[in-house]
């Protein structure tokens, strides 16, 4: 049965006609596409315009307009309306409390109610109902999330609901994985105190492989983790939200009640309000008469108690400790102590911290997790000391091999060691105005005999003796070229001088 209506007249004469042909009330929401309690209050104040005189005149108001403690307030809701479209009356309330308003709730979602025009109605959908400690649904929802230094980040949120109590656990992760999932269990159990014997999920991966059929594979890993909290999960399939509406409630409540009028520095900081939230507001926000504290010690006693030991949610993989001492692990390398250089190496990763064991099992590494895809080397504790500016090279060691290459080159060492210190522990010969003549560098591992020199000649005179012996110069296999060590001009005159 449908109806029409343009005026409140037709809505009126509609509602009182099929009223009293037996229609329930029920019936006529949904025919007329307004709420119960509209039509509650239309027969009502037909009932009480039949029992009383009618008159053509409008009624008086029942007060004069005052002045309300709101009004100073004005600004602010109209800034927070245009800031947030769908921002909720109780979180305007919330900011204006915090701002100095004393009034009550009520007189802020009036006002609410008078700015921002409500939504066309929509038609109630039927959900089942379950006794306490029965049912509870789970669900992740992805948001986008701005933090005040400009940084955006997309995170997942996670809520576990109680049916009965309607007592929500809600947290956010940066990954929607299995092992996510299961550390978002433990966290709801250990809010509430026990789990619900059944919990409702769509086919998301974590906990449905595939269907085949109508029948749900589920994962074993999972299946395990049930098993250790004795709860049983139960898949819906995609696409039918009305299968678990206090789950998805909840990710509306998260969107409009606690991202709008809120900023948050970093990840943990967004984390931290979130638990304040659940603690401050949603586990005392009234509806239908009762709050979700009020109704949770009814279903606190059947809830599943939980184990001794929680489970272990941690992903376990393999690394191969590289030929510097580092593991690797989402984008980051963390330090393994060098007796493990080369070895394949088990791999503990929680949602904070990484551990490294060796075969043996023996815990030999724990680092807290580095932000994704960093590429940072994470050594706090100091496994790999660092390197010392002592010089690597032994002055003793190369003055013996200069040593056995000659006289010549015994000198040569010792003018190159009488200068000021220079990088990598080596002296360098005081400066002089010419350049320094540059060879390659010395081999220090083994010990060179400089070839035999040949047998002098008789200098010729004139000037053909000075260009020969500027050619011998230049031809002569010196010290520093059989050596191969760059030579400052300073150390190069001084040889000369001696040949």
């Amino acid at each position: 049965m449908t109806a029409t209506w343009r005026t409140r007249e037709e809505l009126v004469h509609q509602v009182v006609i099929l009223a009293e042909q037996g229609v329930s009330r029920r019936a006529l929401t949904r025919a007329l596409g307004v709420s119960r309690n509209t039509v509650r209050a239309l027969l009502r104040e037909h009932a009480r315009s039949r029992a009383e005189p009618h008159t053509a005149l409008a009624a008086a108001p029942a007060r004069a307009p005052r002045a309300s403690p709101l009004d100073a307030h004005l600004p602010r809701i109209v800034a927070l309306l245009g800031q947030y479209e769908d921002i909720t009356a109780q979180r305007i309330f919330e900011v204006l409390r915090e701002e100095g308003f004393a009034g009550g709730y009520t007189a802020v979602k009036k006002r609410v109610r008078r700015l921002r025009p409500a939504p066309a109605p929509k038609p109630s959908l039927i959900t089942p109902s379950y006794g306490p400690g029965e049912m509870a649904e789970n669900d992740w929802s992805p948001w986008e999330v701005t933090y005040t230094s400009g940084r955006k980040e997309k995170v997942q949120g996670f809520s576990y609901v109680l049916v009965f109590s309607k007592r929500k656990h809600i947290d956010v992760y940066r990954q929607s994985d299995l092992f996510a999932l299961m550390d978002g269990h433990v966290g709801a159990f250990d809010r509430l105190g026990g789990a619900a014997r059944e919990c409702k999920y769509d086919s998301q991966k974590p906990v449905v492989l595939r269907w085949e059929g109508h029948q749900p594979i589920y994962n074993p890993r999972m299946l395990a983790f049930a098993t250790h909290y004795g709860f049983r999960p139960v898949a819906v399939r995609r696409g039918h939200p009305n299968d678990k509406p206090r789950v998805e409630r909840s990710f509306w409540e998260v969107e409009r009640s606690f991202f709008n009028g809120r900023s948050f520095t970093d990840f943990d900081d967004l984390r931290g309000q979130m638990r304040r939230w659940l603690d401050t507001i949603v586990d005392h926000r009234r509806r239908h008469g009762t709050t979700p504290l009020e109704r949770f010690p009814e279903e606190r006693d059947h809830l599943v108690l939980r184990p001794r030991h929680d489970y272990d949610t941690a992903r376990v993989a393999y690394r191969t400790c590289s030929i510097d001492g580092f593991v690797s692990w989402d984008g980051n390398h963390y330090a393994v102590p060098y007796d493990h250089v080369t070895d394949l190496l088990p791999v503990r990763v929680t949602q904070r911290e990484l551990f490294v064991y060796a075969a043996d099992l023996r815990c030999i590494a724990r680092h807290e997790l580095g932000p994704r895809g960093a590429g940072k080397k994470i050594d706090p504790t100091g496994i790999h000391p660092r390197p010392s500016r002592r010089s690597p090279l032994d002055l003793d060691q190369l003055r013996v091999a200069f040593e056995q290459m000659g006289q010549r080159a015994e000198t040569f060492f010792h003018l190159m060691s009488a200068g000021p210190p220079e990088f990598g522990g080596i002296r360098r010969a005081r400066s002089c105005s010419c350049a320094s003549v540059s060879t390659p560098p010395i081999s220090t591992q083994r010990s060179v005999t400089p070839p035999p020199m040949a047998p002098s000649r008789p200098e010729p005179s004139g000037a053909s003796s000075r260009h020969t012996r500027a050619h011998a110069r230049s031809t002569s296999t010196s010290p520093s070229r059989r050596s191969g060590v760059s030579l400052t001009r300073s150390a190069r005159c001084a040889l000369d001088r001696r040949t």
